[in-house]
């Protein structure tokens, strides 16, 4: 009797979960591909991983010292909070972004059938942690100068593991992303005002107790939850139980999708030409 898995060392005939499971054995060969990229980038602009760090130290400094003003808002309070969301937001935003392009990089798997098809997917995910690990340092710097007393008492435990659940939330919306923005190529003309309009709604530039009792407006904002599931444990010193969930949620929807659409966007990587 002929196997059914019989062709499951291409990643381009394997079904969702066989890949995922190609995908943890191939780890390392991912974070080799990412460190990779980043000596593509460090030759490209000089930079290299410095990037993130100084560009979340330059927005902090300068753009948050500007909203406090505008929002009238006490510096010591306002940049730490700013600082943590802009850093948070800026990781999200940026890994939406490569997500949409992420289906140009699977196709160059084509010609190498054995690695998995997420594989591209966890690159992205590493790229994801390390540009967030450096932007919340680059934050602690500047709240370390404005306000030490808000890292004496943050939450780390919490923090941390508010940073692995959004990982595991990147990872699980990185396919759909590349599915969308692939299959309907429109969408990526507006990506950045989408996301600027994204970033206006949600309590990034601003706090979001200045809503008062419209308050409900935010807590159903799914992004709000996002980024404090990550954000207050560092300024409140707390555990955001409910943010956890939601992003746990958000995390099992994007699973069932990729795990929906898989088949759908290995077709799309195959056959783009027909698209």
């Amino acid at each position: 009797m002929t196997s059914p898995h019989r062709n499951d060392w291409r990643w381009v005939e394997r079904a969702f979960h066989r890949d995922l499971m190609v995908l943890i054995t191939q780890r390392r060969l991912a974070w080799q591909l990412y460190l990779a990229d980043v000596a593509e980038q460090r030759r490209s602009s000089g930079l290299g991983l410095f990037a993130p760090f100084i560009s979340v130290l330059v927005h902090v400094a300068l753009l948050g010292s500007v909203m406090a003003l505008v929002f009238n808002e006490p510096v010591d309070t306002f940049i730490p909070f700013f600082a943590v969301s802009f850093s948070l937001w800026q990781a999200v935003s940026t890994f939406v972004s490569v997500s949409s392009h992420a289906n140009d990089k699977v196709e160059r798997y084509l010609y190498f059938p054995t690695v998995s098809g997420y594989i591209v997917h966890l690159v992205n995910c590493y790229e994801f942690l390390v540009a967030l690990i450096l932007k919340i340092s680059a934050s602690f710097l500047v709240i370390l100068i404005v306000s030490p007393d808000v890292l004496v008492g943050a939450n780390y435990p919490g923090f941390f593991l508010g940073v692995t659940l959004l990982c595991l939330l990147v990872l699980s919306w990185s396919l759909p992303f590349a599915y969308y923005f692939d299959r309907f190529r429109l969408l990526r003309g507006f990506l950045p005002q989408l996301l600027f309009a994204i970033y206006l709604m949600t309590p990034i530039l601003w706090d979001p107790s200045r809503l008062d009792s419209h308050i409900w407006i935010v807590n159903f904002n799914p992004l709000y939850h996002v980024i404090e599931a990550a954000r207050s444990p560092l300024l409140h010193g707390g555990w955001p139980l409910v943010s956890y969930f939601v992003v746990v949620a958000l995390a099992a929807l994007g699973l069932a999708l990729s795990a929906m659409l898989y088949p759908k966007n290995r077709d799309l990587v195959i056959y783009r030409w027909v698209a």
